[in-house]
């Protein structure tokens, strides 16, 4: 049988159809009625759209979710203008422990939603969610014991920026 989206070419006694339909996507030429011709979904019956199962509306998935990585993306960046332009300061260097975390988690979670979804990989796809909330919670936790009890995330990134500077510097005098 031929598709109903795919006009059959007829040679000689042999007819194009749709691809993998049969050797080559040559098929011997059959004939059609108007009951084979249209497409069959299950046996003879049509979906009832209304039987199919819905999902719960979630605030926070969707546009709420999309909305809130936007304005993540926003805030970090006059965050990081500030340490780019005044430098360290215990309030900022709080903000981007709080900020940048997040907004990477939010890019993290985006690629498991898109490539471990629940449906299809339901183990794995928990396993990784949860391990992605354990390993930001611990960045958060990390940046907060930086800013705390060391010199701030700014002069934390500063020295490992100029490390190799400060190393070549030293060895020439």
């Amino acid at each position: 049988m031929a598709s109903a989206f795919i006009k059959p070419v007829k040679f000689g006694k042999f007819m194009l159809g749709s691809p993998g339909t049969g050797r080559f996507g040559i098929q011997q030429q059959q004939r059609m009625t108007l009951r084979t011709a249209r497409p069959q979904l299950f046996g003879d019956e049509v979906a009832n759209p209304s039987s199919v199962p819905q999902p719960k509306a979630n605030r926070i998935k969707g546009s709420y979710h999309w909305m809130n990585e936007r304005a993540v993306s926003i805030i970090s960046v006059p965050i990081l203008a500030t340490a780019f332009i005044y430098g360290a300061h215990p309030i900022n260097d709080m903000l981007m422990g709080i900020v940048l975390p997040l907004h990477v988690h939010m890019g993290f979670q985006q690629v498991l939603l898109d490539y471990f979804e629940q449906r299809r990989w339901p183990v794995l796809g928990r396993v990784f969610k949860y391990s992605l909330a354990v390993v930001t919670g611990l960045a958060m936790f990390g940046a907060w014991r930086i800013n705390t009890t060391d010199v701030g995330l700014t002069s934390y990134f500063s020295r490992m920026w100029n490390a190799n500077k400060n190393k070549k510097n030293s060895d020439n005098q």
